[in-house]
């Protein structure tokens, strides 16, 4: 007889890691499966509407286990006001939850195919770009009186919105008549994702042919790219290169652009490595990355990660007051007063 209840992640983690993955971290909850005579026999994990930690025991695997136990978290989503459920999981495995009423929407390998389940969502983010473009199109058009026009993106977390975010999009915004702004849609972070797109909103609102939008679960970053089943170190080439993926078969096309920006940081690897992996899979489809030079204050680049320290220090003083002000836009620090966020 099986039956499924509600364990804690210590409970399913000796599962998690007897099928090589990592067990992953701040969940909403986890449920398991069980078996009579032979306990825990199936994880698996809800975050939000990301299932996440789907583990089988291997012994088990023939006898429809991983569909009683997403059905279980498929129903807890819907308890808790999810239409959609998306799911990172190996290529190889991918069929087996296409078979369960799940369809995949892009697939690295060998790294990571993701999935979604119920409502179409990555078809609604497309037919919401596609008014987004329009609208944005008809207000250049009317501006300028091209009739053809070339748009270009930038990706961002902006966390918060600062001097080097807004240096960034000003050289991208010269070179395309149409820029948008994609603000990585995720929490977790010092500022949600509400905070975060209103600063961009704000800090770029002179910028006529600047349109900021948010990029939904399909502009992926390294905080929503679960590491749990590729490894800490290919994490990293494995969230970029998904990213390229779903920006090349989806957004691009949708928004009509040719172009993407990412801005250089030479002292980090990791962002190195991402812009490689843009650079080596977005001219395949027909989309050309141009690196920009970040923006340096007194001869440091502009650090989003600076800020966030300064603001979270307990003895903010006016030096942090003074650094900050050389760090962030007027409207970014208008928005953290008024928000209470100035200093906390």
């Amino acid at each position: 007889m099986y039956y499924i209840e509600p364990i804690t992640m210590k409970q399913a983690q000796a599962l998690v890691e007897k099928c090589g993955l990592e067990a992953p971290a701040g969940v909403d909850v986890t449920l398991g499966l069980f078996h009579d005579n032979d306990g825990l026999i199936a994880t698996g994990s809800l975050k939000r509407d990301m299932i996440q930690g789907v583990a089988v025991n291997p012994a088990f695997q023939g006898e429809d286990i991983l569909g009683k136990l997403l059905t279980a978290l498929i129903d807890q989503g819907r308890k808790a006001g999810v239409s959609s459920l998306y799911l990172f999981t190996k290529p190889e495995r991918a069929v087996q939850f296409q078979g369960l009423g799940f369809r995949q929407i892009g697939s690295v390998w060998p790294y990571a195919a993701l999935l979604e389940w119920g409502e179409e969502g990555v078809g609604q983010y497309v037919e919401k770009l596609k008014h987004i473009r329009q609208a944005a199109e008809q207000r250049r058009r009317e501006t300028t009186g091209f009739e053809k026009l070339t748009a270009a993106a930038i990706v961002m977390h902006a966390n918060p919105f600062t001097r080097g975010h807004r240096y960034l999009i000003e050289q991208a915004g010269e070179a395309a008549d149409l820029l948008y702004v994609l603000v990585v849609e995720e929490e977790g972070s010092m500022f949600s994702y509400e905070d975060r797109i209103e600063m961009v909103r704000r800090g770029t609102a002179d910028l006529s042919n600047v349109t900021v939008l948010g990029g939904g679960r399909y502009a992926v970053s390294a905080l929503t790219f679960p590491s749990y089943f590729t490894g800490k170190d290919r994490a990293s080439a494995a969230h970029t290169a998904m990213d390229a993926e779903l920006f090349a078969k989806y957004i691009a096309p949708a928004l009509g652009i040719s172009l993407r920006f990412v801005g250089c940081e030479p002292f980090s690897p990791v962002t190195d490595l991402y812009n490689r992996t843009l650079t080596e899979r977005l001219p395949k489809a027909g989309i050309a990355v141009r690196e920009l030079e970040r923006l340096a204050v007194s001869g440091t680049v502009v650090s989003a990660s600076a800020v966030r320290a300064l603001l979270a220090d307990k003895e903010f003083d006016k030096g942090a007051e003074t650094a900050l002000m050389e760090m962030l836009p007027s409207s970014t620090v208008e928005y953290l007063k008024e928000r209470g966020l100035w200093g906390r």
